[in-house]
Formats: structure tokens, sequence, C-alpha cells
């Protein structure tokens, strides 16, 4: 069995190579050789005044070609506060700047565990390369500028995966935090030989561009219907950083995948989740009201999906002047598994991992 850390991930993959392996699993899926299952995360008080859930999330998908199963597990603490006029979500391990998250790889041959994957690079990797396929797929092809809200991590693999698929020249850029807005800027004009435009608001950064796309933690709004405009294609993180309307506003819309619908039995420790995540809360009343509930609303739970697109059932952009919209979740657990195979075997090719004993893992006692 390999352990392998985000220094070898970064190793094996690129931009290129996960657009490459998240295209064909969702081919995979089109012909249902694939399967996925959406993340579900449980919360239990923690007894800490800073972060007062502790919250434990898994996703899980697998492949008929590459004979392998994929979970990804994630552990933080967490806590919803207001920075810069806008609820987020705060979260760590231990201490603040440390995560815990991991994959772990088994094969559908004999179900031995192959692998422990640290998720870090690979999930930035995957929430971009995402995005990119919904550019590739409803985006103008003669696209050239993008305006970004946002300018962490996932802004930085947005821009590289629309870069993979689109020939862009400028970009705009925003973020309240406007040292972080100038980094990405010098990062980004350096790393794709961009113009990188630092603005003054989230509008602006939108206005006049070909694709939009909001890279945010935030839980409220922060692209608003009114701000589409003819020929545009707009992509997200999550539901939270749209208003609703938007879905029925724009001429297209598309979800990545299935998105948890609707909680089949609702008692008192279940909540539903953003972005289709379905969640167990623990607690007392006064201490679930704290966890966010933010219902999918009808019209983002109704959108036609990737597959559908890829199989004909509805169709993509006809025309420059349409307005399209990618929603960049569901079928998490395949894209995973899709990735972590390619760094699986990346790693036995190259010589890369630390083994620890399979034998740990295994047992003789019937479960």
């Amino acid at each position: 069995m390999l352990i392998i850390n985000n220094a070898d991930v970064q190793k094996i993959l690129d931009m290129n190579v996960c657009l490459e392996a998240l295209d064909g699993v969702f081919q995979e899926l089109a012909k249902g050789e694939a399967v996925s299952m959406g993340r579900i995360d449980l919360y239990v008080p923690s007894q800490r005044s800073d972060n007062p859930f502790y919250r434990w999330s898994v996703m899980s998908g697998g492949s008929r070609k590459d004979h392998l199963v994929c979970t990804r597990m994630m552990s933080d603490v967490v806590a919803w506060t207001r920075s810069y006029g806008h609820m987020r979500e705060d979260k760590y391990a231990r201490e603040p700047g440390t995560y815990c998250g991991f994959m772990l790889l088994f094969s559908t041959e004999d179900a031995q565990p192959l692998a422990i994957i640290n998720d870090g690079v690979l999930q930035h990797l995957r929430v971009g390369g995402g995005a990119g396929l919904g550019v590739k797929y409803l985006a103008r092809q003669d696209s050239e500028t993008v305006g970004m809200i946002g300018s962490g991590g996932m802004a930085r693999t947005y821009l590289a995966a629309i870069c993979a698929v689109r020939k862009i020249r400028h970009v705009k850029v925003y973020s309240p935090n406007r040292g972080n807005v100038l980094a990405f800027a010098e990062d980004m004009r350096r790393r794709h030989d961009l113009e990188v435009q630092p603005v003054q608001s989230a509008r602006e950064s939108v206005r006049g561009v070909d694709i939009a796309a909001a890279c945010t933690s935030t839980a409220e709004p922060v692209f608003f219907t009114e701000w589409l405009e003819p020929g545009m294609h707009f992509t997200n993180v999550t539901s939270s950083e749209i208003e609703p309307s938007l879905v029925d506003t724009v001429d297209i819309a598309i979800r990545a995948g299935q998105l948890t619908e609707r909680l089949a039995v609702m008692r008192p420790h279940h909540t539903n989740g953003r972005s289709g995540f379905l969640g167990y809360v623990a607690g007392r009343p006064e201490e679930r009201a704290l966890v966010p509930n933010l219902n999918l609303p009808d019209a983002i739970v109704g959108l036609p999906s990737l597959v559908d697109l890829l199989t004909g059932r509805v169709s993509g952009r006809t025309s420059d002047h349409q307005v399209t919209f990618f929603l960049n979740a569901g079928e998490i657990g395949a894209q995973f598994a899709a990735l972590a195979a390619i760094v699986y075997r990346g790693a036995l090719d190259r010589g890369l991992g630390k083994e620890f004993p399979t034998e740990y893992f295994l047992e003789n006692i019937r479960d």
C-alpha cells in the first residue's frame, strides 16, 4: 500500500492531465461504466468557542475502466463568520492553517486497499478542472476575457482550467482582500502570460467579459442575476454564491452532476446542505441552528447534468448570443476516483510515495 503526499501528487498531475481525466470519467458516467456517491457531512458539537462544530465529510466513486473505487474523507472543525460583509466558512484540523483530507483507494479486482493520498493539490485541480469542462462545452469558442470574483487557491485553478480550453488574453479580478488580489494578479500574469487587471468591485470584475467565475468560500450570493450579459458564460464553486433566479434567467443551465435532491425523511438531526451535500447534525436545537441550512432551490435541483449534455438528452450552446451557466457541483466521487487512479499509477511508475504494509488493513475476522 502506498502513502502519497501532496508533493508527489504535484509531480504527477497538471491541469491538462486533470481535464482529460475528468472528461473521460464523465464519458464513462454517460455510458453507465462509472458511478458516483455524493458528499455526505456529519456534524457533532466540538465544545470549542471559536469553531463550534466538528464536521466529517465523505464522498465516493468508482470506474470499471480503472478497476478502482475511491473514497475521499475530510475532518474539520468549522465555524461560520462574517468577513468583508459576507458570511463565510472557516475550518481547520488541529490548528488554523492545517487541514485533514485524504483519499482511500481500493481495487475492484480483489478488494484490497491500494493507497492513501493527500487531497489538497488534487482537490484544487479537480474543482478547477470541473469548471474548465463547463467552459469547454458551453462558453463561446472566441471567448478571450475572464472576470474573477475571488483571488484564492480555487481562483488560480479555475483560471488555469479556463486558459487550457480557451485562448484567454485579459482577466479582471476582484476580492475584498486587496493584498490577495495583487498577489493573484502578479502570479497569473507570470504563469499564464496574461493581462490581469485588479478592479475595485465584484460588479466591475464581470462587466463586459466573455466568461465570469465566482470562486469564493461565501455562504451568500456574490454574483447577481442582473449582471448577466448576452453571450456570457458564468460558472461558480457553490450554489450559495448565486441568486436562485439566475438559473431561470440564463438560456442554458447545466450542473456537473446529480445533486442530493431532497431528504427522504426529515428527522430532528437532519439538515440540507450547500451545493446538494446531505448533512446530519447532532446537538441541542440552539447548537444545530448555527449550521447554515442552505436548502437547494427547486430550479437548481432540476438542472440537467453534464451527462445529459454529453448524451444529447439536452442541447448546448447554439448561438453566440446565448447566456450559459455551469453549476460546478455534482458527481464528486467519480471525479476523485478518476484523478486518484492517475496519481496511483503515476506514483507506481515513478517510484513515488512511501510503502506501508497492506496487511495492517486486512484481517481474518469476517465483518
